[in-house]
């Protein structure tokens, strides 16, 4: 490809490239950060919608290397392959060198400090984007980059103006793109600001410089989530993200009318009482590979639909019937009656009393003989479990998934399933495993298919207490197998009592919501076996033939093939979550644990 400014693709490019989100495609830098400075949190508006902020790129890159991917990528065995593929990329992103002004590398060493983009609401006109970057000691590439950028932006007609604030001057060009938009900038310390208003980058300015300004900081929202969301032992997020849905809705809502109406239903919904969502990403702690937060802010009492998320505590250990092999565990405590009471309310209260009732008559009720509010909810005990398995050889469906609600009465749901199964015209059919009974789901079967596409068998039953449905009936029997003493339980095993140590021993883990268990090594496994796999090598020298990266990745595949599965395995460690509603709101934390 030749690119040249006559050349309208490169063109494009260019003026992509120009604004500023295109730079977060840096962030794996290797020097010193820029001069001091106020964060973006203390630069930007109170009236911040969203934010997306690393707030040290170069930070993030040094402990992303400490994880379990980037030491897998500096492994003896896969590096020489991780080279070929990066320089697979670079000999892609080099036709484009020219156009551009830097090449992939330069590109990558941009960031050299806090790199945020955020939406903010300015008192007049639509959402605002800002995009705060510390290119340090990169300026001189970071300008080129720019010039590139201004050059295409003038020869497209926009019309360029500036202003001297306090001794640094912002650039404003109006009339860019099809709709007219603006874009402004400064440059100071070292930073580079941009922004669609420029009255949104003047004030930023302002409070760089002192000046007396509301700024995000000062949000008691963005601050309340924030503080559920530090690592312990004041670890510092090397990422942290914040939105303000209800914000958002509003500010669009001023342009447009349809919207007003949605706005002004926001209270009978219960919606105006969420007032945030944010998190952070906290990598390579102490004991942790990574550490990832969420937080939804909630106000009390709550109402409509936020009421609806009726979430409860209890026991969090395995069922005897939870094989010791899963892939992956997950037990919540969930309250169905009062979500399901809650729904009624607020559908009722838009359509009608009854409405709902009447509409479950028609939908599930006629069609399958079951009376869900009889029959099936009030025997519901409140806790489900879902596990999930990976099969060998691989196959399209090799990953199975079970999921057990508990009951308080097994009778009434076991006369539901056999009214269930004699009003489906042979759809579902009794099956047996030893003494045990379940239902398999009648599917279409395609004898002529490929080994790789196994094909899915639901089926569902009743398993000890619980209401079992799968799409799997080899897990379902493992799980038969397990409950009846055939093989170990995940209570049992060590690396399951281990995370479920660590979730206790974190803020309302003793009162978790939700706790889950993940062994990453089988999702790895999975797609190991898919890259290994001959047809994905097939696709791959096919795709080669007209694709310059494909041919450059089957090369490096060729020359430097994937070792054995245990290299990789080893940097791979098992992980949990968990959930907790408090007065607050909604919280989740996730994390992986350090394999030394």
């Amino acid at each position: 490809m030749n690119c040249t400014p006559s050349n309208p693709i490169c063109r494009r490019l260019t003026t992509a490239l120009a604004l500023p989100a295109i730079l977060l495609l840096g962030g794996m830098a290797n020097s010193a950060m820029a001069a001091d400075r106020p964060s973006a949190v203390d630069l930007l508006p109170k009236e911040t919608l969203v934010l997306l902020s690393v707030p040290d790129a170069v930070e993030m890159s040094d402990r992303f290397m400490n994880t379990a991917i980037g030491r897998m990528s500096q492994d003896p065995q896969l590096k020489p392959l991780a080279g070929e593929v990066y320089g697979a990329v670079t000999e892609v992103v080099s036709q484009f060198e020219e156009a551009i002004g830097l090449s992939l590398p330069q590109l990558l060493a941009l960031p050299q400090g806090e790199l945020t983009v955020a939406l903010v609401s300015p008192e007049i006109g639509p959402p605002a984007l800002v995009v705060l970057f510390d290119v340090g000691d990169q300026l001189s590439n970071a300008r080129k980059l720019l010039d590139r950028g201004i050059a295409e932006l003038e020869r497209s007609g926009a019309t360029r103006s500036q202003v001297t604030v306090a001794k640094t001057k912002i650039t404003v060009y109006d009339g860019v793109g099809p709709e007219g938009r603006a874009v402004a900038f400064f440059e100071k310390d070292s930073t580079m600001v941009f922004s669609s208003d420029a009255g949104v980058i003047k004030g930023v300015l302002a409070a760089w410089n002192g000046g007396k300004a509301d700024v995000l900081a000062d949000n008691p929202n963005y601050a309340a989530i924030m503080r559920r969301c530090q690592g312990a032992k004041d670890e510092q997020p090397h990422f942290l993200w914040f939105v303000d849905p209800v914000g958002i809705l509003r500010k669009i809502a001023e342009e447009n009318f349809s919207l007003r109406i949605a706005v002004a239903s926001l209270p009978a919904l219960g919606l105006d009482g969420l007032s945030g969502i944010g998190g952070s990403v906290i990598l390579d702690t102490e004991q942790f590979d990574s550490v990832i937060h969420a937080h939804i802010l909630l106000e009390s009492p709550r109402s409509g639909v936020v009421k609806m998320i009726a979430l409860r505590t209890g026991k969090v250990t395995p069922e005897p019937w939870v094989p010791a092999e899963v892939a992956s565990y997950t037990t919540l405590h969930w309250d169905v009656q009062e979500t399901y009471t809650s729904l009624t309310t607020l559908y009722d209260s838009f359509r009608g009393d009854g409405a709902l009732a009447a509409m479950v008559q028609a939908q599930i009720v006629g069609p399958s003989g079951i009376d869900l509010e009889k029959d099936i909810l009030p025997s519901l005990e409140g806790r489900i479990t879902i596990i999930s398995s990976v099969e060998s050889p691989l196959a399209i469906r090799s990953q199975g998934m079970l999921v057990g609600f508990k009951l308080k009465d097994t009778e009434a749901v076991a006369k539901a399933l056999e009214k269930l199964q004699k009003m489906s015209n042979g759809r579902l059919v009794v099956e047996r495993f030893g003494r045990k009974k379940y239902y398999r789901v009648v599917t279409p079967q395609f004898g002529d298919a490929p080994a790789e596409l196994r094909q899915a068998t639901p089926c569902l039953g009743l398993l000890d207490d619980y209401l079992i449905a799968t799409g799997n009936d080899a897990l379902y029997k493992t799980a038969m197998t397990t409950a009846a003493g055939g093989s170990k339980s995940l209570a049992d095993e060590l690396d399951f009592k281990l995370i479920a140590s660590k979730i206790k021993r974190q803020p309302g883990g003793k009162s978790a919501s939700m706790i889950s268990f993940n062994r990453p090594e089988e999702g790895m496994r999975m797609l190991y076996d898919m890259a290994t796999a001959e047809g994905t090598r097939d696709q791959l020298r096919n795709g080669a033939e007209n694709n310059p990266f494909f041919k450059s990745l089957n090369t490096a595949l060729d020359k430097n093939p994937l070792p054995p599965f245990a290299v990789l395995r080893q940097y791979l460690a098992p992980g949990g979550a968990m959930v907790v509603d408090d007065e607050t709101g909604i919280h989740y934390m996730a994390f992986s644990l350090k394999r030394k």
